[in-house]
């Protein structure tokens, strides 16, 4: 007896931001605001996803970089924080944010090889749909 996948509803919009060429999103619902990428401060010890911390409006927050929780090549072209919902606050370093748009009638492909991707979104060429829970939980920040 074999069960079929569960079919992935994609959330009503999407926040589409692009590192590199490669377009990725998030559901808008889990984004807090975005800001310009300003001066990180280094934290010794941090694992190697953490591309620094940063003051924002005397919030302390952790700032992920992608480029490295993806594996992919880095630059130095990231100029945005995507500053994600959540308990503890933590932003993403992205190459650029694209859109916010709304999805209807779009083909979800499931991902079941990485824990950080919920689906691929095909709609006009790929879009990568992150989770965002994983990704941040991919590095411990209480390192304090």
């Amino acid at each position: 007896m074999t069960t079929a996948a569960p079919e992935l509803t994609p959330p009503d919009q999407i926040l589409e931001f692009a590192i590199g060429e490669q377009r990725y999103c998030v559901s808008i619902d889990a984004v807090e605001e975005i800001v310009r990428a300003n001066e990180l401060t280094s934290v010794p010890d941090s694992p190697p996803q953490v591309a620094g911390i940063t003051n924002l409006r005397g919030q302390t927050t952790t700032v992920l970089d992608l480029r490295r929780i993806f594996d992919l090549q880095t630059s130095g072209d990231s100029q945005q924080v995507v500053i994600i919902e959540g308990e503890e606050r933590i932003g993403w370093l992205v190459d650029r944010v694209r859109e916010v748009s709304s999805l209807r009638d779009v083909d979800v492909d499931s991902v079941d090889d990485s824990p950080y991707v919920s689906g691929v979104i095909n709609d006009d060429g790929f879009i990568i749909w992150v989770e965002p829970e994983t990704v941040n939980g991919s590095v411990s920040t209480d390192q304090n």
